[in-house]
């Protein structure tokens, strides 16, 4: 029998997809919610550029991420989300997914944060 931990998971990655808050980096402190797609092959969670400036996520530096288009450099993000009613703070990779079906990935940094946590 799985543990719970292993069963959400689980649940979480057939799905494919989750709705998430990410909260603004202002005095109000208001959320947005937005579908992000859960992302096994993904090392990362990663935003769109655009979005997180909007939201005025701090930019806390930059890294090289590695993708299907060779290497490339990008922003990244300290983020406050809320993700299946737990709040967690996350460095985000921000790119351009402005003709992608999601705005934002959930990749395998968050998803194995999440498993450890609940065990």
């Amino acid at each position: 029998m799985k543990n719970p931990t292993a069963q959400r998971a689980t649940d979480w990655i057939l799905d494919g997809e989750r709705r998430v808050f990410v909260y603004a980096n202002t005095p109000h402190e208001w959320a947005i919610g937005l579908r992000a797609k859960l992302d096994t092959g993904a090392d990362s969670s990663s935003i769109d550029d655009m979005l997180a400036q909007a939201l005025g996520l701090d930019m806390v530096g930059s890294v090289t991420v590695r993708n299907s288009h060779g290497k490339e450099k990008r922003s990244c993000y300290s983020a406050m989300i809320k993700f299946d009613g737990e709040v967690y703070q996350i460095n985000l990779t921000g790119s351009d997914r402005s003709e992608l079906e999601f705005p934002m990935i959930i990749g395998r940094d968050l998803l194995q944060e999440i498993c450890l946590e609940e065990e």
